[in-house]
């Protein structure tokens, strides 16, 4: 994809999980900003998932992550409606405030990806979900929306326009190949463009474990199916966000960094020492690029596809 790598952002979903202490920050005990600043020197976007469980955040919060990521200018958040909004139906007057006063800041410093309503497999298509959905979209417009459905009964011909009369684009997510899951699809509505990978661990879904779930590494030769399905998107569209949301374990950050390596046609990419000893195989033997400069001195290695 060169020449197009520039408008594609990849990340993770999170960057507070506990295992990313081992396998991808320099310490432990660095502050959440200081996370933040250091995943910042790594990747360009991120989902805020505690935006999913805490309704109490609000436009402290986003002034904090923006002055974090200060050091890139092409960082970009995803901020994740509350579980109230997607997997309950109930959206109350002050975390719906908060959570657009949260939004605003972000858009007001450019650091606005999009927000992200991801709805759980019992969301089906049914007339009083798709009122939801519509209310939703009220009540969050003027802000860049994508909702994720996961349950087959949406894929209809007409779900685009469904989408787009409420206010929102389609996530495209690859989940594993399990009957009445939503397909991934490459067909890109709206720009950017925003996929999420989640793995493909099907017994994990099966037994719906939240770890267990998102328990996959992609393989060389699934990184590469994937690289190709990015560049039929970007053929279409402007801007692309990339989340690889298989945190368990801390894969989701190596499956990213194989997938920057991929989109730059190989070339190498700023693995942390945590991420390059937990994960041996990102370090090509005898390689190393230039190291450069920052807050925490990253070392530089190729990682393999």
């Amino acid at each position: 994809m060169q020449g197009r790598d520039e408008r594609v952002r990849v990340g993770i979903g999170g960057w507070e999980h506990e295992v990313l202490n081992r396998t991808f920050y320099p310490r432990p005990d660095l502050s959440s900003a200081e996370k933040l600043g250091w995943y910042a020197q790594v990747f360009d976007t991120v989902e805020i998932r505690s935006t999913f469980w805490d309704a109490t955040l609000g436009a402290p919060d986003a002034r904090e992550w923006a002055e974090a990521v200060a050091g890139n200018r092409e960082f970009r958040f995803q901020v994740k409606l509350h579980s109230a909004f997607t997997h309950k139906g109930v959206i109350q007057p002050e975390p719906l405030r908060r959570i657009r006063a949260l939004s605003q800041e972000l858009a007001a410093r450019e650091r606005l990806g999009s927000v992200l309503a991801q709805f759980p497999y019992s969301f089906t298509n049914t007339s009083a979900n798709r009122f939801h959905l519509v209310k939703l979209g009220e009540l969050m417009r003027g802000f860049p929306l994508h909702a994720e459905l996961r349950h087959q009964s949406w894929n209809i011909p007409g779900l685009p326009s469904l989408l787009a009369d409420a206010g929102f684009s389609p996530v495209s997510a690859d989940l594993p190949r399990i009957r009445q899951f939503m397909p991934f699809s490459s067909r890109v509505v709206g720009d950017p463009a925003y996929l999420r990978l989640h793995g493909r661990n099907d017994k994990g879904w099966l037994l719906n474990g939240m770890d267990t779930r998102y328990e996959y590494l992609y393989n060389p030769r699934e990184i590469q199916e994937l690289r190709r399905r990015l560049e039929a998107v970007s053929n279409s569209c402007t801007s692309i966000f990339l989340i690889f949301n298989n945190t368990t374990g801390g894969k989701a950050v190596a499956n990213a960094l194989q997938m920057l390596s991929a989109i730059r046609d190989g070339s190498a990419v700023r693995v942390p020492p945590a991420t390059a000893t937990a994960f041996p195989f990102l370090k090509t033997l005898g390689h190393f690029a230039p190291g450069s400069e920052s807050l925490f001195d990253i070392p530089t290695y190729r990682a393999a596809m």
